[in-house]
């Protein structure tokens, strides 16, 4: 398993204090091309700290931006965010149809015109999707699986992307659709049952 240093922040842009890990959550980052690196570094004059540990990017490279025995602002809680692990798919998300000129547009207004298609369920408000990658799920077997290990997080993941009542006491992997119902992501795409057997059967092959 490879993991780039490529898009490393500074520690203005996270919490540079030791903290017990006990979570990993996915989450997708809206957008395409690692933009979202760049967002977080030109936002706060330079001192944004709503980032993520990781992002596996649509090609199933892995980047690392600081290291995940520190913390983030990731959430609006100081626990969630102490013993979480964030980790971001490179995905745009919902997509909006453009019926007129038969096409489709994504969350920041790009035009949506990726090779592997459009995923379709009405989920939360939204019926198209950008799916993930199979390189993604890969790499994300892998990474968490690692994590796991060395930060002693039970190989325990949530089936599903659906709203849990107190999840925040959940130890394991989960995904940020599964704090509230305002979270898209992940979206339906992503195979959760495959990614579930991947990382809780220790058979599992990369």
């Amino acid at each position: 398993m490879d993991i780039t240093n490529n898009y490393i922040v500074s520690e203005k842009n996270y919490i540079p204090e030791l903290s017990q890990k006990n979570r990993i959550i996915l989450g997708h980052t809206f957008n395409h091309g690692m933009r979202h690196v760049g967002g977080w570094l030109n936002r706060s004059s330079g001192e944004y700290k709503k980032t993520a540990h990781f992002t596996i990017g649509a090609d199933g490279r892995i980047h690392k931006h600081f290291n995940p025995k520190f913390y983030s602002n990731f959430f609006d809680s100081d626990k969630l965010n102490m013993n979480s692990i964030i980790v971001l798919l490179e995905n745009d998300g919902w997509l909006i149809r453009d019926n007129e000129k038969n096409r489709f547009i994504t969350l920041i207004g790009d035009i949506y015109n990726e090779s592997n298609g459009v995923f379709e369920k009405r989920w939360r408000g939204f019926t198209h999707w950008a799916p993930y990658s199979s390189e993604q799920l890969d790499s994300a077997t892998a990474l968490i699986r690692s994590l796991c290990d060395e930060f002693n997080i039970p190989k325990a993941v949530i089936g599903h992307n659906t709203k849990i009542d107190q999840i925040t006491n959940f130890m394991g992997v989960m995904y940020k659709s599964n704090l509230d119902k305002k979270y898209t992501d992940l979206n339906p795409s992503w195979d959760f049952l495959k990614f579930k057997t991947n990382i809780e059967e220790n058979t599992t092959k990369i």
